[in-house]
């Protein structure tokens, strides 16, 4: 008896093929997902006539819907049942095997850490000078300047690694850098621990695997890309967990059943945005809202730096942009998930006039969290029981930690609980030293004559041309501040230009709760 050939799994560009002893079978519509059934997509044809087939989508689990193909393919292509029964038999367990290799193919190989690559990420983790060297290996990589946004968004991925992340939404107006700067943050975080998405679908999140998200860095180009996942983003920022129930036929009995699925955190998510107004106020409230320098000084140091890149001396004086990443990725590696705890004695008051400071603090307790984690080879750790006997690792926030939460986070924080947006509160500072110049101007003319600033009228084509924006960009940041009573609007005769007067500087909004020494202040620090 001469022995079968053997069958074997491969792909193509029209999905995976099949080769059995008898047929060849194309297999298209196979997901990781839903294991307790196998729904395919099977073309069947003899190796010598592929242009003569059987094609069918069904259940490889049920055992009727084999039978029928079997059958089916016994008519049309004049081949034996059993034949056919045994190959699908064959064609399950190939496919259960190729499920595991999918379900594992998101899994990113971690490169074996060497003894020289340990000590040095080690030595960089215990020095004096840790933050001053984050900051020069960012420039290394050719992103200039934002000293704190880049500390800031190295922390808030370091902090993936206790139960209340950071979330970041990065605004600017476009071309400013928002998108390079969430890469470049990327770049330092190990490739098996960031995920990266341009857009999100609905549904998307909800149907991983339970750990895929735990302890990662989730970054979405452009909040455009995620509005079909806005709901799922928002609660997995609050609660860093999803579930869902999804309904689900039975072929064989026609009755409904549920399937239920989870996803844990905590995982950090970070978004990009040009819109301040993408985002509704429930769902910016989550979010640590980092903005980009658009002045031009910034501008001329960018500028001198692409060209600083390409020189001969640029290439000789610094390292290769891998060797600084893999340094990052291997330091984050050795950083352990502990538990951060904080003494009574720590001073930190928090203003409390607004509801929304529940929320802010929260979030400023997770920054310092983050900055202990990042120094936790500078710090001593202590194993303590809880009061079930388990024990757990801990290491202790001290106060330069909460020292250098505030000095990172003053105008962050400031930010995340002004009703007027960040390019709104940047254009009404614009308004004022406009309005300033004016008055001053109009008063230099004439000394006596009785003048308010709320008088000083100015066009939206003034303070375009002024301050280099797009009209826009102009109008719709000027109508927020109309909408919010800062900035009054003149009506002109019909085809006039429409002119603007200050109505409200801001100086006294609640934002401001933050002092010159950037430490927060209660309601009654001043009494």
């Amino acid at each position: 008896m001469s022995q079968a050939p053997a069958c074997s799994l491969s792909r193509s560009s029209e999905g995976l093929i099949f080769n059995g002893s008898t047929l060849t079978y194309r297999i298209t519509g196979l997901t990781p997902y839903n294991l307790d059934r196998l729904r395919v997509t099977l073309k069947a044809n003899l190796p010598e006539a592929a242009g003569t087939y059987h094609i069918d989508t069904l259940d490889l689990y049920q055992s009727r819907s084999r039978e029928f193909f079997a059958e089916a393919c016994a008519k049309y292509l004049k081949v034996q049942i059993t034949l056919v029964m045994a190959e699908l038999s064959q064609i399950i367990g190939a496919l259960e095997a190729e499920r595991i290799a999918m379900k594992e193919g998101g899994k990113v190989d971690v490169p074996a850490m060497t003894e020289d690559e340990k000590k040095e990420a080690l030595e960089v983790l215990k020095s004096k000078d840790l933050l001053k060297r984050i900051v020069g290996d960012f420039d290394g990589i050719g992103y200039i300047g934002e000293k704190y946004n880049k500390l800031i968004g190295y922390i808030a991925a370091v902090s993936r690694l206790q139960a209340d992340p950071l979330a970041l939404l990065i605004l600017s107006r476009p071309g400013a850098g928002k998108t390079s700067l969430q890469d470049a943050v990327c770049k330092f975080v190990p490739v098996e621990t960031a995920i990266q998405y341009t857009r999100l679908t609905g549904q998307s999140l909800f149907y991983r695997e339970p750990n895929a998200l735990k302890n990662k860095v989730l970054a979405i180009e452009e909040q455009q890309g995620m509005q079909e996942a806005m709901y799922s983003i928002k609660t997995l920022i609050s609660s860093q967990k999803l579930s869902i129930a999804a309904t689900r036929t039975d072929a064989k009995t026609g009755k409904f059943s549920v399937d239920e699925y989870t996803v844990n955190g905590p995982v950090v998510v970070m978004v990009s945005s040009t819109n301040p107004d993408a985002l509704d106020d429930e769902t910016r409230q989550r979010f640590l809202i980092l903005t980009i320098d658009e002045s031009p000084e910034q501008t001329k140091s960018i500028l001198q730096a692409q060209i600083t890149k390409n020189t001969h001396d640029w290439y000789q004086a610094t390292a290769d942009e891998n060797s600084v990443t893999r340094l990052h990725h291997n330091m984050q590696r050795l950083l352990k998930p502990l538990i951060v705890t904080f003494t009574r004695d720590l001073r930190l008051t928090w203003p409390y006039s607004r509801l929304q400071m529940r929320r802010e603090q929260q979030k400023f307790v997770s920054l310092v969290k983050g900055i202990v984690l990042l120094h936790q080879y500078q710090r001593k750790t202590g194993t303590m029981k809880r009061s079930d006997g388990t024990k757990m690792e801990y290491v202790q926030a001290m106060q330069k930690d909460i020292d250098l939460a505030l000095e990172l986070g003053r105008e962050v924080f400031a930010r995340n609980i002004d009703d007027v947006s960040p390019t709104a509160r940047k254009l009404l500072s614009y308004i004022i030293t406009l309005t300033k110049e004016k008055y001053d101007g109009i008063k230099s003319l004439d000394p006596s004559r009785n003048l308010f600033m709320s008088e000083v009228p100015f066009t939206r084509k003034e303070l375009r041309e002024r301050i280099g924006w797009s009209e826009t960009q102009v109008r719709r940041n000027l109508d927020q501040l109309v909408e919010l009573g800062y900035i009054g609007r003149l009506n002109g005769r019909q085809g006039s230009t429409f002119r603007y007067v200050l109505l409200d500087d801001g100086s006294a909004d609640p934002a401001f709760c933050f002092n010159d020494d950037g430490k927060p202040e209660n309601d009654n620090a001043k009494k």
